[in-house]
């Protein structure tokens, strides 16, 4: 009953701020139009215009720096995107002459490719170790995998003899300089055909020694490989000097050379002559770019080096005729020994070096 009288009094409490606030609205619509009211809303705007001018004033400030910030954070954004866009193209116009060089270099040994008259294959240098404390090697980027064997013939772009292949792994190879002190080729001066043993040194210029001193050797003049092997230990050497100062001639003279005749070693640019000798050397500069070189290629199809024999066939031996008036003469026979060695048999006189009858 309390609870039903609480609810009855506060409608009608509700009821009555209603009818209240009813009847003031509608007598201050009927007084609205009025003169004294009419100017005192006059009064009334007049004074707040000045507030609702700095209002709106204050208002348009705020929306204006929230405005800037927001452009400030985009342009921050947009700052950011063109930096990384800038250093992004320094780098790629940094990195333009070296890949414009490596695209020339391609250009190049394909071009070269087509010109050498062998079957060759192009490689990039990968690792280069030409310093003066080990063997000046280069690594190549192929290998077995892509038909290479060791001691295939390796030239520049421009067909100057770069070195040989030293070891040969599944896709990467081993090259030894031209100018290596293990490097030895034998060389010819193109213009006079004087022929030398060339061997690398640590300065990494050539020498070209044991030159017939009667053939002139001239500064500038183009050194190219002679298509010859080194001479066989177990003959008599024409350069016996040669096997004293310790130059490898364990090339067989009825194998192959292993260099391909006519490529470019490089220029002489000194001669040594001695009046008294009977030979003479020389400075050679190589031509190939062994420091810098970013391509090379390999020559696949030329069979340099041993002659392998047929099977049971008497391995031949070469014949060096003695000297008129010596006191030994005599032909040294051929043996089926591995490794035979001519004997000169004695005679109790001097007589001509006989003809010899070994298969020459």
């Amino acid at each position: 009953m309390n609870a039903i009288s609480a609810t009855r009094r506060t409608i009608r409490r509700e009821w009555t701020w209603f009818g209240t606030l009813l009847i003031i609205s509608v007598g201050l619509m009927g007084v609205s139009d009025t003169q004294p009211v009419q100017r005192l809303q006059s009064a009334v705007n007049t004074a707040m215009s000045p507030i609702e001018t700095t209002m709106n004033s204050i208002a348009d400030t705020v929306d204006s720096y929230w405005s800037a910030l927001i452009q400030l954070d985009h342009l921050r954004t947009e700052n950011q995107r063109l930096q990384l866009e800038n250093q992004t193209l320094q780098e790629q116009l940094l990195r333009q002459p070296a890949i414009s060089q490596l695209s020339t270099d391609w250009t190049a040994i394909t071009a070269a490719q087509q010109a050498i008259p062998y079957q060759t294959t192009a490689a990039r240098v990968i690792v280069r170790d030409v310093s003066d404390v080990s063997r000046k090697t280069i690594i190549i980027n192929k290998g077995s995998q892509d038909g290479l064997q060791v001691g295939e013939c390796v030239v520049d772009a421009g067909g100057a003899l770069v070195g040989r292949l030293d070891s040969v792994y599944g896709n990467v190879s081993v090259v030894l300089l031209v100018n290596d002190p293990n490097a030895i080729v034998v060389g010819e001066e193109a213009k006079s055909g004087a022929t030398g043993t060339i061997r690398g040194s640590i300065s990494g210029d050539l020498s070209m020694q044991y030159v017939d001193a009667s053939t002139p050797l001239t500064n500038g003049q183009a050194v190219v490989t002679a298509g010859e092997a080194l001479p066989n230990p177990g003959q008599p050497s024409a350069q016996p000097s040669a096997q004293a100062s310790g130059v490898d001639t364990s090339i067989n003279p009825i194998g192959r050379s292993p260099y391909p005749p006519g490529l470019l070693i490089g220029t002489i640019t000194s001669v040594k002559q001695d009046p008294n000798a009977v030979v003479q050397s020389a400075t050679v500069k190589p031509a190939a770019h062994l420091a810098d070189a970013t391509f090379v290629l390999v020559i696949l199809d030329y069979q340099g080096g041993f002659a392998s024999p047929a099977p049971g066939a008497t391995p031949f031996v070469p014949v060096t005729p003695a000297p008129s008036g010596s006191a030994a003469s005599g032909a040294p026979k051929a043996t089926p020994k591995p490794t035979p060695k001519p004997t000169p048999t004695p005679k109790p006189t001097p007589t001509p070096a006989p003809t010899p009858t070994s298969g020459y």
